[in-house]
């Protein structure tokens, strides 16, 4: 059974959603979580609720790991405050639509409705992570950071999420062969 979590629910009832144009003839549905990459205004009472329940998950579910990581645009919000609650570090996977010559280790993230570049640094070979988003759709940026961090030999311990939406969180499960947890699912 889901936990019922009473602020993040209602901000997800809540939700308006937007179409944004990746071309003059592609669209793409969007819902505006006030948690998510294109989110604004977060009342105080939830982001306790979500940030103590993205520690609580962490720590009921996932076993050692160095430190969280979490891309920018929306994950690392969440991704700060869950690693303050844990006491653990924190790396910021940046992201630009500019491609920026002096980081060696960059990756191109494309997603239903974007491109851009995510960058890597600050991280060494044998690190263990717990990678920490705010949504899971298709699972694309997911994909391409484990990819990127398999190349690194950085291991990740396990994927944390805000909501999952659909069922992709389960194949990434799977395919990549670490726990994936979600606070909701829709």
């Amino acid at each position: 059974m889901t936990k019922v979590y009473a602020q993040l629910d209602r901000s997800i009832r809540d939700a308006r959603s937007v179409r944004i144009m990746k071309t003059p003839t592609t669209a793409y549905d969007f819902k505006l979580y006030p948690f998510g990459e294109r989110g604004t205004y977060i009342a105080p009472e939830l982001m306790a609720e979500i940030a103590d329940s993205l520690a609580e998950s962490a720590r009921q579910h996932f076993g050692e790991y160095d430190y969280i990581v979490s891309p920018e645009p929306g994950g690392h919000t969440w991704g700060i405050l869950a690693a303050y609650k844990l006491g653990k570090p924190m790396n910021i996977l940046r992201l630009s639509t500019e491609l920026y010559e002096e980081y060696e280790v960059r990756i191109k993230r494309e997603t239903a409705y974007n491109e851009n570049y995510l960058y890597f640094d600050g991280f060494k070979k044998g690190d263990r992570i717990l990678l920490v988003d705010d949504v899971i759709s298709s699972g694309a940026t997911i994909r391409c950071i484990a990819a990127q961090f398999l190349e690194m030999g950085v291991e990740m311990a396990g994927i944390q999420a805000i909501i999952a939406k659909g069922e992709h969180y389960r194949k990434l499960e799977t395919d990549l062969g670490v726990p994936v947890r979600c606070l909701t699912y829709v």
